[in-house]
């Protein structure tokens, strides 16, 4: 003969996940298939009943995941591993729109480029085409605004790239790929030039003058400063020298469809308000 198993409907399903009921006897073939057959629609139940928040985590967690370089700390860009930032955030929204989870590798840029160019990472953060290379290169999602600063105490006359030749300069690491022709030449030349992969270096080498100049992004430079202690004065003025057109931040990836996708996903956040909320989150104070 045959049995005939029990069906619950969705309405008792959700009141024995609430508590506001007992759970209805299962069927007596009480082996472990027979038990997750009864089960079954309890869990459906109560996926299709998660409040928004867990339920668009749950569907974060099943996507397919991408390995991306995103380089180093640079707040409010970048901000410690697990702590999110304005650009770790717009990307990770644009890969979960486009149908992707992004696992972060927190490296040097340098290394973080070697790895994709040998295949060991499926895309890197915040480059641009200077790069080079036969990847594929997103949409830019952001731009950076680089300058030269000076402590003002200097009175340097700085106009144009080619007065930083005057001047030590510290820069970030990849500056001499980025930052144009005109700055990767004297870079070149510059006997006493160099980059480096922690910024927050650049900053103690300016306010304590054992450098010049140093060159990088306004914000990442303003909010680094603010995590320098004592001896080291950052009461002192600044003076910011405009000698670089916006910078556009891209994703590179070493597959088409993935930077098709995130370009559709980058799309999508900038439509549904996502993008928007990000960069009121970081922006500056008045």
């Amino acid at each position: 003969m045959t049995r005939r198993h029990q069906h619950f409907p969705c309405t008792a399903a959700q009141a024995f996940r609430s508590g506001s009921m007992a759970a209805p006897p299962l069927p007596r073939p009480a082996g472990r298939l027979a038990l997750r057959i009864a089960l079954l629609p309890l869990c459906l139940a109560g996926v299709l009943g998660m409040p928004g928040l867990q339920a668009r985590a749950f569907a974060a967690e099943t996507l397919p995941v991408l390995q991306i370089g995103v380089g180093l700390i640079k707040p409010p860009y970048f901000l410690a591993p697990g702590t999110g930032g304005m650009e770790y955030e717009i990307a990770e929204k644009a890969f979960e729109a486009g149908g992707y989870r992004m696992a972060a590798q927190h490296l040097p840029p340098s290394r973080a480029l070697a790895l994709l160019r040998a295949g060991h990472l499926d895309g890197m953060l915040s480059v641009t085409e200077g790069i080079g290379g036969r990847h594929y290169f997103s949409e830019s999602y952001l731009h950076y605004q680089n300058v030269a600063i000076a402590l003002s105490s200097r009175n340097l006359r700085i106009r144009g790239v080619s007065d930083l030749r005057g001047w030590s300069v510290a820069a970030f690491q990849n500056a001499s790929l980025l930052l144009g022709e005109e700055f990767k030449t004297v870079a070149t030349g510059h006997p006493d030039y160099r980059e480096y992969a922690q910024q927050l270096t650049q900053n103690k080498l300016l306010y304590t003058g054992r450098v010049d100049v140093v060159v990088g992004d306004r914000l990442v430079f303003r909010h680094l400063s603010r995590h320098l202690e004592a001896p080291i004065d950052v009461r002192q003025a600044v003076t910011l020298y405009p000698l670089f057109p916006p910078s556009p931040r891209m994703a590179v990836f070493k597959d088409a469809a993935m930077r098709d996708a995130f370009n559709a996903g980058l799309q999508v956040i900038r439509r549904n308000g996502v993008y928007g909320a990000i960069l009121k989150k970081y922006q500056e104070p008045a």
